[in-house]
């Protein structure tokens, strides 16, 4: 049997997110180990899921592009767990990125927040699992993450090389919005944070996430991961919100179709928080070099 699906960006997020809680890897963690989540925007609805709540944190995104460029979300630079900070020992963005106090850390279903990123990351282990966003993903299946942390390799580098050490999963769920046409090694080799001579927002380099411990999950892998079934993009983008979208043929016996079918609807309409930017005017990352001038299309 056929049938086909469209998601919005952000509706893929959630399909995602709830095709990812049925897989044995997150299920035996979620009951016996440790779930560490960066806050992003592709990882908030593997957190609620969790926590069947919402997640308990002023904080549900740290770096995001806006129609102005790359910045960084406002509640990722104020308060106790600022990523800027006058210790440079506590300063997650510009000196260490070990000292990061955002990470969500669940384990049997309770939440907490603010341990620095170097403790959350000594104690996983091969049971345990760590969820980052990333921002392209290649035809191949390969990801990167931007890193506009004055530090090469900001918080991923961190987790990249303890999962190797420990043997973590790191789990990188993607939609297709973010496919970009070269292979992300390629992309790397041209983003240069340090060498920009322009930049919209803060100027940032791109870092492949691969290795043996990596798992990415796209809508289609979704697909097979929930029921079985197979999917392929068939269309891409669309207009009146469906900007970013992306429409799947999947094809399975009923029964599995009926699953994807449930999972789906259960996904449509999702929404996020708000997104708050703090204004070029008046922002105190000093780092952003973006020469903003009376640019009438800087609103946010």
């Amino acid at each position: 049997m056929l049938a086909q699906f469209t998601f919005t960006p952000t509706e893929s997020k959630k399909f995602i997110a709830l095709s990812v809680m049925e897989s044995d890897l997150m299920k035996k963690a979620a009951a016996h180990g440790t779930v560490a989540i960066h806050p992003s925007s592709s990882t908030y609805f593997i957190a609620e899921a969790l926590l069947g709540a919402k997640p308990p944190s002023n904080t549900w995104v740290c770096g995001v592009i806006v129609p102005k460029g790359t910045c960084v979300e406002a509640g990722a630079t104020s308060g106790t767990r600022a990523v800027v900070t006058e210790r440079p020992e506590e300063s997650a963005a510009t000196h260490n990125p070990g000292a990061f106090k955002n990470t969500y850390v669940i384990r049997q279903g309770q939440f907490s927040i603010g341990a620095p990123l170097d403790d959350i990351l000594s104690e996983l282990g091969p049971d345990d699992v760590y969820i980052k966003g990333v921002n392209a993903v290649d035809p191949q299946g390969n990801v990167a993450v931007l890193i506009g942390n004055m530090v090469e390799g900001g918080t991923i580098g961190r987790v990249l090389a303890a999962s190797r050490r420990q043997g973590f999963t790191v789990l990188c769920p993607v939609g297709l919005e973010k496919l970009i046409p070269i292979p992300v090694s390629e992309a790397a080799k041209m983003a240069n944070r340090k060498g920009y001579t322009y930049s919209m927002g803060m100027p940032c380099s791109l870092l492949p996430c691969v290795g043996d411990t990596v798992q990415v999950v796209t809508e289609t892998s979704a697909v097979t991961m929930l029921s079985g079934a197979s999917a392929v993009p068939i269309a891409a983008g669309g207009l009146g919100g469906a900007e970013g979208a992306v429409t799947l043929a999947v094809q399975g016996e009923e029964g599995r179709l009926a699953k994807v079918v449930e999972v789906a609807e259960a996904s449509k309409g999702a929404q996020l928080p708000v997104v708050r930017v703090n204004s070029c005017f008046d922002c105190t990352v000093s780092w952003c070099a973006f020469p903003v001038g009376s640019k009438p299309w800087v609103v946010m």
